[in-house]
């Protein structure tokens, strides 16, 4: 049987949508490092060295600063992006056995379920990974119980993850 709704997207859902993705795709172990990175760094310069150690250590800094600043950048701008060619922003999502289809105002595209790596679940959103670099956007909101509870046992079902 298949579920069918209507998705609803607001600049500040696909904001929270990109900051969610963008957190757990770094992960804590990269702040950590650096943190690590930067704390080595002040008592390097605290000692005075000038070695090619300061060097490299401030190197390091901003090129993990720079990445991580990116990476949110990008996505961000590229949703943004969708989201303003979408002209009235949204989609109609509907979920089969075997596939599910989103139509909005830019076009519609039709996947399987085994395209879906992974369903990252957030309060507010859900995230279908397809790739570690390309999602989907699903408001929790417009998303009916027995609907979240199909899409999860269809991604189940063709080898994906649900991540929580």
């Amino acid at each position: 049987m298949p579920h069918e709704t209507t998705l609803i997207y607001t600049a500040p859902l696909i904001r929270q949508a990109v900051f969610a993705f963008w957190r757990r795709s770094i992960g804590i172990g990269y702040f950590f490092a650096l943190a690590l990175t930067a704390t080595g760094l002040g008592f390097a310069v605290a000692q005075g060295n000038t070695s090619w150690v300061v060097g490299a250590l401030g190197t390091l800094l901003a090129f993990g600063v720079g990445f991580v600043v990116l990476l949110y950048v990008v996505h961000y701008r590229n949703s943004l992006s969708k989201f303003r060619e979408m002209g009235f922003p949204q989609a109609v999502f509907r979920a089969e056995e075997a596939t599910f289809t989103l139509t909005s105002g830019i076009g519609t595209t039709t996947l399987q379920w085994s395209a879906v790596k992974e369903v990252w679940q957030f309060s507010d959103v859900w995230l279908l990974l397809y790739s570690k670099a390309q999602f989907s956007t699903l408001p929790i909101s417009d998303l009916p119980p027995q609907m979240q509870a199909f899409i999860v046992q269809r991604v189940q079902a063709t080898g994906g993850k649900v991540v929580h």
